[in-house]
């Protein structure tokens, strides 16, 4: 397996987080159905390439099972999805900052919550020729990064919603570590009531929901990645005042308890969708 994350160009910083690579040849794991991996939600709003083979996606809430498109993008997610891939599956992902992706779409994230839509109809007809180009088996994995990051940047230089200092606030919401709501939207300038309209209008979800989620995903990483801690642990260690509350809002956003979610992720132990920025690395 090769997976890296990538930083962003200095001109997109402010709305990209970072891009991730990730190419996990399953040999002799999936077999002919390919790999399932659990996808719970998680705060980041992604724009998603699928270079080799097909991705479908089983979305619990909505009960349907759908083969994606080559490129996506991906907003608020409350609901838990299954992705199944082919035994060759390559990923690169633009995960933005909270609010960047409705900086650089202009759309009201609202109207993307819980569904992926295919790309070229908020980004235009570009996605396709970058989607073409990344087929390309003799490209080297930078070189996939740098293609995808100019159409990124290209996008951004036609920005569609400028900076407010509700960009610079969102962040430390879905880090787990303001005071409270209230303090949030003294800094960004606005009333309480005004800041919860522009998380709705930025995020597609309440402030509230949007650190929920960010714990959450947080707490399923962390065990994840360190299995040798308990549940317990694992729920202090994130924010949770108890285990019983990381149960809680394991069963609502996957529906499913913390070890029965973590037991359907180890059954083909590679990490995509779960891995950690550990170390960013620059092109």
């Amino acid at each position: 397996m090769f997976a890296k994350f990538y930083q962003p160009t200095a001109e997109l910083q402010s709305l990209v987080l970072h891009y991730m690579l990730a190419h996990v040849p399953y040999a002799g794991e999936g077999g002919a159905v390919g790999v399932v991996k659990p996808f719970p939600p998680a705060p980041e709003q992604c724009l998603y390439f699928y270079p080799r083979g097909e991705v479908w996606n089983y979305n619990y809430r909505l009960e349907r099972d759908q083969l994606s498109p080559r490129s996506i993008v991906v907003g608020p997610q409350v609901s838990r999805v299954d992705l199944r891939f082919s035994t060759d599956h390559l990923v690169i992902c633009v995960a933005f900052r909270p609010g960047g992706l409705h900086r650089l779409l202009g759309t009201p994230m609202a109207e993307l919550l819980d569904y992926p839509v295919e790309s070229d109809l908020l980004l235009g007809s570009g996605v396709r020729q970058i989607s073409e180009q990344l087929t390309d088996p003799t490209l080297p994995y930078n070189q996939m990064i740098a293609l995808v990051e100019s159409f990124v940047l290209q996008q951004a230089r036609r920005i569609r919603v400028a900076p407010r200092p509700i960009d610079k606030v969102l962040p430390l919401l879905q880090a787990g570590v303001v005071p409270s709501l209230d303090w949030l939207a003294d800094a960004a300038c606005l009333s309480a009531r005004q800041f919860e309209r522009n998380c709705y209008e930025r995020l597609g979800i309440g402030p509230k929901l949007f650190a929920r989620i960010g714990r959450f995903s947080r707490a399923f990483r962390l065990k994840d990645h360190h299995p040798d801690l308990d549940w317990l642990s694992v729920a202090l260690l994130t924010g949770y005042s108890d285990y019983k509350h990381l149960v809680r809002d394991c069963k609502e956003f996957a529906g499913v308890t913390p070890p029965s979610l973590l037991s359907a992720d180890a059954v083909h132990p590679t990490r995509v969708y779960t891995n950690m920025p550990k170390e960013v690395v620059k092109l």
